[in-house]
């Protein structure tokens, strides 16, 4: 429930801003989509040096050249530790331990960002541009409930120990810098990247974040 309510508040912020803007420039405004290699960042897999990236698409209205409101999903694979347990068999009348082991697991999760773009130099060839908004991701579910066991014989006290990837849906506020290379008329090349406005990471969320590709205008 938690995940809807927040999933609908994003939603809700971009409807009410792109109503905003239209109203105020009386149809003056563009539309743009742009298609990504995001999510680009090494810190998305600490046990590996190789970087990885997902793929977002992008949705944009522009009253003004310098100014838009941009909501944008993505999707990305990660991997990451995955805790399960297993009972072992012991001799028929003693109780069978339950053990926990962790494994790596891939799993998917689905950023989702709403922000305000200030442009400059609209209309050149090269248009720089630094954002604000909010981003929201959900975390790969998990296990409804925690269990408790004793893991090592003569442990004064049961050690609990979650199910899962222990990890946690996210609501962050960041900001960002990019620029807009021009093509043609119509399309342009976007590189840009990202920071969260606070201090702690995850493993499907890191702090800072990179991703370049092409938007349309129409």
């Amino acid at each position: 429930m938690r995940r809807l309510i927040l999933t609908l508040t994003l939603f809700s912020l971009f409807s009410v801003s792109f109503t905003s803007l239209r109203a105020a420039e009386n149809n003056a405004g563009r539309w743009r989509i742009s298609v990504l290699a995001a999510e680009i960042s090494s810190g998305n897999q600490p046990w590996s040096p190789d970087a990885h990236a997902g793929v977002s698409v992008g949705l944009s209205y522009e009253p003004t050249p310098q100014w838009d409101t941009e909501f944008t999903v993505a999707t990305q694979s990660h991997r990451s530790p995955y805790t399960r347990f297993f009972i072992m068999p012991f001799p028929e009348g003693q109780p069978s331990p339950v053990v926990p082991v962790t494994e790596f697991r891939q799993y998917r999760v689905t950023p989702m960002d709403l922000s305000i773009t200030r442009h400059f130099n609209a209309g050149q060839t090269i248009a720089p541009y630094v954002r604000a908004g909010a981003r929201y991701v959900s975390a790969p579910d998990d296990p409804s409930q925690p269990s408790t066991f004793v893991i090592t014989p003569g442990t004064p006290n049961p050690l609990q120990v979650h199910e899962g990837y222990g990890l946690k849906d996210r609501l962050s506020g960041e900001a960002g810098a990019g620029v807009r290379i021009r093509m043609t008329p119509r399309t342009a090349l976007r590189v840009e990247a990202t920071r969260l406005l606070r201090s702690d990471e995850s493993d499907f969320d890191p702090l800072t974040r990179f991703a370049v590709g092409l938007n349309w205008m129409f």
